[in-house]
C-alpha cells in the first residue's frame, strides 16, 4: 500500500526536524553564558554543537528534497498528459484517413468474429465451440483484462484526451489542456446534449425524489474499517444514502453506482448520473443526495463528513466542491474524482487500488501535493491473477473495505492523523436514517 503524501512526509519531517533544532540550539544557547567546570561538560558542548550543525543540514535536505520531488512529480504528470494529449488529437486527426483506408478490412474482420460467435452458439459442443472454450480457459477474462494496470492506465489517458482526440477528428486545432474546450467533461457533455436534440431519453436526466426508509441509532465509527464498512452497498431497491446525525454534526454516506444501463429507470445511482457528473451537470444523485441531506436537516452551518463509494465518491466529492456545506472531511474508495477540485482546507483520503479502472475513468490524476489531500494507493493482485468471473473484482465495495483495514494498521501518521481527527468528530450515539432515491418517470 502506497500514499500519495510523499512531499506531505518530507515537510511534516522537515518541521519536526527544525522544531528539535530550536529546542538544541536554545538549550546551547543558554549553556554558552555558563561557565564548565570541567572538560568532560566542555567536551559535551561540543558534541551537541556538531549535533545540532547536523540537525540543521538534515532539515534543510528535507526541505530541499520535498521541493525537488514536488517539482519533478508534477513534470512528469505534465509530460505525460501533454504526450497523450498530442497522440489523441494526431489520432483523431488521421482517423478519417484511417477509416477510408482499412474500413472494408474493419467491417470484414467484424463480420468474421460476429460470424464464428454465431457459429459456436448454433452448433455447442462442436469441436469449433470446444476449441474456443479452451482457448477461453486460457486466456484472461474481462474481469482480469480490465484489472491489469496497464489497461487501467492507459484508460485514464485516453479519458483525459478524448476532447484532443474529437478536436482532431474535427479538423480542429489541438485544445489548450486548461482553456474552455478541454476536458472529459466537454465530450460528456455533448454526448448528453446531442441525445436531447435528437429527442433520444438516453443518458437524459429525470427529476429524482427521496424517501426515508429507515431510522435507528449507531456508535460512532473508529476506524478506517467501520468507517467505509458503513457505505451502502450497491443492491437493486436499496437505499442508497445513509446519514448519522451526532452531537457535533453529520456523516453522510454514499454507495455506488447500481444500475449501468444508459436508458433512465427508476434508479438514479445509474449510467445517466455518472455520465451527468463526469459533465459537471446536476445528475439524479447529486440532487438526490442534496434533497436527502435537507431533509435530514443539514444546513450550511452544519460540519459534514462525505464518505463514498465509486459514483458516491464522485457525489461526495462534488458535495464538497461545491461550497455549500461546511465539509471537514471526504473518504472516497474507488470513485472516479481526479477532475474535481476540492477545496484545500477540506481533509480529503482518496483510495484507489492499482486494478480499478473505475477511478480513470476521471483521467490522469493530479498529485497530492496538498497537504490536507491524500491519495492512498494499493495492488490487490501483485502477486497472484485476478479472479476470474467477475467484471471489475478491484472495483467490489468488500475489497474496499479490507483495505480500509490495512490502512488501520498501517501506521502512516497522516492516516492516522486524519483518522483521529474524524473520529473526534463524530463523537458518541448518532441518529441514523437511510434514504431511497428513484426516478420520477
Amino acid at each position: 500500500m502506497g500514499t500519495g503524501v510523499d512531499t506531505v512526509a518530507l515537510d511534516d519531517l522537515s518541521g519536526r526536524i527544525h522544531a528539535r533544532l530550536w529546542q538544541l540550539e536554545h538549550a546551547l544557547a543558554s549553556a554558552q553564558s555558563q561557565s564548565f567546570l570541567s572538560v568532560q561538560a566542555q567536551q559535551a558542548f561540543t558534541r551537541a554543537t556538531h549535533a545540532a550543525q547536523r540537525l540543521r543540514e538534515l532539515a534543510a535536505a528535507t526541505a530541499e528534497g520535498s521541493r525537488q520531488y514536488a517539482e519533478r512529480e508534477q513534470y512528469l504528470r505534465q509530460v505525460s498528459e501533454d504526450l497523450s494529449s498530442t497522440l489523441m488529437w494526431n489520432l483523431g486527426r488521421a482517423m478519417p484517413a484511417l477509416i477510408g483506408a482499412f474500413g472494408p478490412e474493419i467491417i470484414g474482420g467484424v463480420a468474421i468474429v460476429l460470424g464464428l460467435a454465431a457459429a459456436r452458439r448454433l452448433s455447442p459442443g462442436s469441436p469449433f465451440d470446444q476449441f474456443v472454450t479452451r482457448l477461453e480457459q486460457r486466456l484472461p477474462d474481462s474481469g482480469q483484462f480490465m484489472s491489469h494496470p496497464l489497461v487501467v492506465q492507459s484508460t485514464a489517458h485516453l479519458v483525459s484526451g478524448a476532447d484532443d482526440f474529437v478536436a482532431g477528428v474535427l479538423g480542429m486545432p489541438k485544445p489548450p489542456q486548461d482553456g474552455l474546450l478541454a476536458g472529459e467533461d466537454l465530450v460528456a457533455g455533448a454526448a448528453i446534449t446531442g441525445l436531447g436534440i435528437v429527442g433520444a431519453t438516453t443518458l437524459q436526466e429525470t427529476p429524482v425524489r427521496v424517501s426515508n426508509v429507515d431510522r435507528s441509532t449507531a456508535e460512532s465509527a473508529d476506524s478506517y474499517r467501520d468507517l467505509v464498512s458503513r457505505i451502502p452497498r450497491a443492491d437493486e431497491g436499496a437505499a442508497q444514502i445513509r446519514i448519522e446525525q451526532y452531537d457535533s454534526g453529520y456523516v453522510v454516506y454514499l454507495g455506488g453506482t447500481i444500475d449501468s444501463g444508459v436508458e433512465p429507470t427508476s434508479e438514479p445511482w445509474d449510467m445517466t448520473s455518472n455520465i451527468s457528473a463526469i459533465a459537471e451537470l446536476d445528475s439524479g444523485s447529486y440532487t438526490a443526495a442534496v434533497m436527502a441531506m435537507r431533509e435530514a436537516g443539514i444546513t450550511a452551518q452544519d460540519n459534514v463528513i462525505l464518505v463514498g463509494h465509486s459514483q458516491g465518491g464522485l457525489v461526495a466529492a462534488q458535495l464538497a466542491a461545491s461550497g455549500n456545506y461546511t465539509v471537514s472531511d471526504v473518504v472516497t474508495v474507488g470513485a472516479p474524482l481526479h477532475q474535481v477540485e476540492i477545496p484545500e482546507e477540506i481533509n480529503v483520503v482518496a483510495v484507489e487500488h492499482e486494478e480499478d479502472v473505475i477511478p480513470s475513468l476521471s483521467g490522469v490524476a493530479a498529485p497530492a501535493a496538498v497537504a490536507t489531500h491524500m491519495t492512498v494507493t494499493r495492488s490487490l493482485f501483485a502477486h497472484s491473477a485476478a479472479p476470474r468471473g467477475e467484471l471489475l473484482p478491484a472495483h467490489n465495495l468488500s475489497r474496499y473495505v479490507e483495505t480500509a483495514a490495512v490502512m488501520d494498521r498501517s501506521g502512516d501518521p497522516k492516516l492516522t492523523a486524519e483518522q483521529r481527527q474524524i473520529a473526534e468528530r463524530m463523537q458518541g450515539t448518532a441518529t441514523v436514517t437511510m434514504w431511497r432515491a428513484d426516478r420520477v418517470q
